[in-house]
């Protein structure tokens, strides 16, 4: 069997040792990462998720072996190669003993730790395809909910997808889950174990957008006290999603498409290319095609992103799932409250017309739930008065104002009036504050006050 590239941190205190054993390492084709201390190395683990840990025992603060050997369990996760300058045969069995998957003595034979290296890298890449295989058998419905033709066609695609490395595009209108295709996709793919990074192509400026995805060196520009790495780094290992793709400037339609053939980019003000192995999965609610035809967008970049493209039906192409996606809003939105959707409710919610897709349906039923009555253990229940005074289309019904005193009426209200103009705007708290007449400041108490601020 090959021995798999993978994430490695090497942590070691000997900046020699650290320079050429990485590069050593790097030039087996593993990707590597430095920790020099105890305090480095677990951060570093826990923000890297490596494949496989190096530890040397003897490192600062402590420089003892004792104390080395207690940092062991913390990285049992993954597989750990204790190495040291103690050949100690003892202190090996102690190490095995705490989680240890391997030993080796400086100095270090190279041919030794590339076939240690390669067999611990193999067990990891193993035991993460097994919890990929767990995670697909109790993971059916891919978080994906509904039970309507387009659903499960679309289900299908994405299993049949997964695991290839495919690009894919998720066109479909806004509201429709996108984002929940692309992380489907992701955990049912070859790399679930590694992270997926999103970036919303529209929402970073244009002259900012460049730095966001490749990094950018310190000195570059004007405020950059430090090297900063991109997401397409960060998402090196993983799944890179692109939101919106269609707004990307085409300058930086550019740079993209020569990450896209070459797997290299360069960042912000450096001169060598560096690399970062990523899926590429990339989401608009806009025509690329058309597009193209236009003239907005480059026609290589289309086809290069364009492995397969699957389609996210709007909310009134699926009504059936409208009744089940309600309920699940409601009992997610309730926790422990004993609320229930009336079934002539249920066939209400079907009929209507969701211009804003299935966002637009949580949206109303986390409103409702906010003005359903608070009192515990007593089991309510929503009709359609409930829905359409939440939806802003109704007054509200004699039950729905005489169940509650008028402090609650008014906090009811408030809650109601401040969800649609954050709906409304997108979750722009200045624009909703303007909306409803009210300073930013006076909007953000009043989100503290309702529970409605995260």
């Amino acid at each position: 069997m090959n021995n798999p590239p993978g994430h490695i941190l090497l942590i070691d205190d000997e900046p020699a040792f650290q320079r050429l054993g990485g590069a050593w390492l790097a030039g087996l084709g593993h990707r590597v990462s430095i920790a020099g201390d105890a305090p480095s190395a677990a951060e570093r683990f826990r923000e890297l998720k490596p494949d496989v840990v190096l530890l040397d025992l003897a490192i600062p603060p402590s420089m003892t072996t004792d104390a080395g050997l207690e940092l062991i369990r913390g990285f049992s996760s993954v597989p750990v190669i204790v190495i040291t300058g103690h050949a100690d045969h003892e202190l090996a069995l102690k190490a095995t003993e705490r989680g240890a998957w391997d030993f080796i003595a400086k100095p270090v034979d190279p041919e030794l730790l590339r076939m240690i290296v390669g067999r611990a890298m193999q067990k990891a890449k193993l035991e993460q395809e097994l919890q990929a295989l767990k995670t697909r058998a109790g993971d059916d419905d891919l978080g994906i909910v509904g039970h309507s033709a387009p659903i499960r066609q679309l289900r299908d695609l994405i299993r049949r997808i997964a695991p290839t490395q495919l690009s894919v595009v998720i066109q479909g209108p806004t509201g429709t889950g996108k984002e929940l295709v692309a992380r489907a996709l992701h955990r049912n793919g070859l790399k679930p174990a590694g992270p997926i990074v999103s970036v919303h192509c529209g929402a970073v400026p244009a002259d900012l957008l460049e730095s966001e995805l490749f990094g950018h060196l310190k000195g570059s520009f004007t405020g950059a006290y430090r090297d900063q790495p991109g997401l397409i780094d960060s998402a090196n290992g993983g799944t890179l999603f692109l939101d919106e793709v269609g707004e990307m400037p085409t300058p930086m339609q550019v740079k993209l498409l020569r990450f896209l053939q070459e797997g290299t980019y360069m960042p912000v003000g450096g001169r060598e290319l560096r690399r970062s192995d990523v899926r590429v999965i990339a989401a608009t609610h806009r025509d690329l095609q058309a597009m193209v035809s236009e003239g907005s967008f480059r026609e290589d970049l289309f086809y290069r992103l364009k492995g397969m493209v699957l389609r996210t039906p709007a909310l009134a192409e699926r009504r059936e799932d409208v009744p089940l996606l309600a309920a699940l809003f409601l009992k997610r939105a309730l926790g422990k409250r004993r609320v229930h959707l009336l079934p002539e409710a249920a066939a209400w919610l079907a009929e209507q017309p969701w211009p804003g897709n299935v966002r637009e349906l949580q949206s109303l039923i986390e409103c409702t739930a906010a003005l359903a009555p608070s009192s515990a253990g007593i089991e309510t229940s929503v009709g359609i008065e409930e829905l359409s005074f939440a939806q802003g289309t109704a007054a509200p019904a004699n039950g729905v104002a005489l169940r509650r005193g008028l402090d609650e009426a008014i906090a009811a209200l408030e809650v109601q009036m401040i969800t649609a103009a954050l709906v409304q705007t997108g979750n722009n708290r200045s624009e909703s504050a303007r909306i409803l007449g009210i300073s930013r400041v006076g909007l953000l108490k009043k989100l503290d006050r309702l529970g409605l601020r995260p």
